[in-house]
C-alpha cells in the first residue's frame, strides 16, 4: 500500500512529461509544415517549374496550405479563435507609430538607393505575373496591403509565433525565430530582383519589421494591431513598386 502511494507522484510526473513531449512534438510538426511552405512556393513558381500554369496552381495550393492548417489548428486543436483583439489606446498608438516609422524608413532608403535598382530586370521578372498591367497591379496592391498582410499576421504571429512560444517557452527566442522564418521567403523572392547587397539590406529591414510585429503580438495578442502596422509598411512598398514599374 505504501509503495503504491509512493509511486503515485512518479506516475503523475511521468504522465505530465509524456503529455508535454507529445504537445511539443505535435507543435513542432505543425510549425515545420507551415513555415517551409512560403519558401517552397516561391522556389517552385520561379525556379523549379518551367510551366507558368503549374506555378500558378502551386501558388494557390501553397496559399491554401499555409492558411488552412493554422486555421484548423487554432479552432480544432487549440479550440481557440482568431485573435483580432480589442483595440486600446496603447495598442493603436504602437501600431500606428511603428507603421509610420517603417513607411518613412522605406521611403528614405528608396530615395537613397533607388537609382541602383535594375528596373529592366525587375520588369522582366514581374512581366510573367501580369502585374505590369496597371489595373491588375492595382488589384494586386489592394490585395497585398489589405488581405495578404492580415494572412501573414495570422500565419507568422498567431500560429508560428505561438507554436514557437509553446516549444521554447521563451519570448525572445519566439520573437527572433518568428521574424527569421518570416524573412526567409522574402529573401528568396527578393534575390530574383536585387543584387546581394540590396537583398541583404531589404532582408534586414524585413527582419526588423518581423521582430516589431512579433513584439506587438506578444504585447497585445491582437492581429488587428499587428496588421495595421504591417499594412502601413506595405503601402510604402507597393507605392514604390508603382513608381518603379509605371
Amino acid at each position: 500500500m505504501l509503495g503504491s502511494l509512493n509511486a503515485a507522484p512518479s506516475l503523475i510526473l511521468h504522465s505530465v512529461l509524456v503529455s508535454t513531449m507529445e504537445k511539443v512534438t505535435r507543435a513542432f510538426i505543425a510549425l515545420f509544415l507551415v513555415s517551409v511552405m512560403p519558401t517552397i512556393s516561391i522556389l517552385f513558381t520561379y525556379s523549379w517549374s518551367e510551366s507558368e500554369l503549374q506555378g500558378q496552381i502551386f501558388f494557390v495550393f501553397a496559399k491554401l496550405w499555409y492558411i488552412l492548417i493554422p486555421v484548423y489548428w487554432i479552432y480544432r486543436i487549440e479550440e481557440s479563435r482568431l485573435m483580432f483583439g480589442e483595440t486600446n489606446y496603447n495598442g493603436m498608438a504602437e501600431s500606428l507609430i511603428s507603421g509610420i516609422i517603417m513607411f518613412v524608413v522605406i521611403a528614405v532608403i528608396f530615395l537613397l538607393f533607388g537609382e541602383t535598382i535594375d528596373v529592366e530586370l525587375m520588369k522582366l521578372e514581374i512581366g510573367a505575373t501580369g502585374l505590369l498591367n496597371l489595373p491588375l497591379f492595382i488589384v494586386g496592391m489592394i490585395y497585398w496591403i489589405t488581405i495578404n498582410s492580415l494572412v501573414e499576421e495570422l500565419v507568422f504571429r498567431q500560429f508560428i509565433g505561438d507554436r514557437l512560444l509553446e516549444i521554447t517557452e521563451r519570448e525572445y527566442i519566439t520573437v527572433f525565430f518568428s521574424a527569421a522564418i518570416f524573412t526567409c521567403h522574402h529573401t528568396v523572392l527578393l534575390s530574383l530582383y536585387f543584387d546581394p547587397w540590396q537583398n541583404a539590406l531589404a532582408s534586414l529591414g524585413i527582419f526588423i519589421a518581423g521582430v516589431t510585429w512579433s513584439v506587438l503580438w506578444l504585447r497585445h495578442r491582437s492581429l488587428f494591431v499587428c496588421w495595421l502596422s504591417h499594412a502601413i509598411a506595405d503601402l510604402a512598398v507597393f507605392g514604390i513598386a508603382y513608381l518603379i514599374l509605371f
